[in-house]
């Protein structure tokens, strides 16, 4: 065998290098993974969407009144739990008749801050517990039941935060 024979002509050589390129970009792994990213791209997309709506759906909700003066909802902290409800305790005061009923939805709750009930140490079953420490800021919200939810924070805006209606004002 001779040298000459061994070697490619340029031509086979460039239509080898084609060929086998064509594969490269046309492999199935390639146009996977660029689907997989499509998918990822647009699914991300349409979640930024979904929350951009939420977030203003939340922040253009209007006052509301309190139509539920049987029951108050004294949340414990200004979040949501993971299954979407709130920390917290509802109370209420029997009437003569036997019925509960609410007059003061900040004034209920501002006295379970004090007995230590909202605090994560309170034992229900001890005979005695520590005070409990008010928070400065109490914020009234409206749950959609129409009762009213107490909501320690400073910030005025932590009723559209939690998905509740802020107070109407005037109640």
């Amino acid at each position: 065998m001779n040298e000459s024979s061994n070697e490619r002509p340029s031509a086979r050589d460039a239509a080898t290098r084609a060929m086998l390129l064509d594969h490269v970009r046309s492999e199935p792994a390639r146009r996977a993974r660029e689907l997989r990213l499509r998918l990822i791209g647009w699914g991300s997309a349409g979640v930024l969407a979904l929350g951009v709506a939420a977030t203003a759906g939340a922040m253009l909700m209007p006052p509301a009144d309190v139509s539920n003066t049987e029951l108050v909802h004294c949340l414990s902290a200004a979040e949501r739990n993971a299954d979407g409800s709130y920390p917290g305790s509802a109370a209420t005061i029997s009437s003569p008749s036997g019925e509960g009923r609410v007059a003061d939805a900040t004034a209920m709750c501002t006295l379970m801050w004090e007995q230590g009930v909202l605090d994560d140490e309170f034992d229900p079953t001890a005979a005695s517990n520590p005070p409990g420490r008010v928070p400065e800021e109490l914020q009234v919200c409206v749950m959609d039941d129409g009762s009213a939810a107490v909501v320690p924070s400073p910030n005025e805006s932590v009723c559209a935060a939690l998905g509740l209606a802020p107070l109407a004002p005037g109640d």
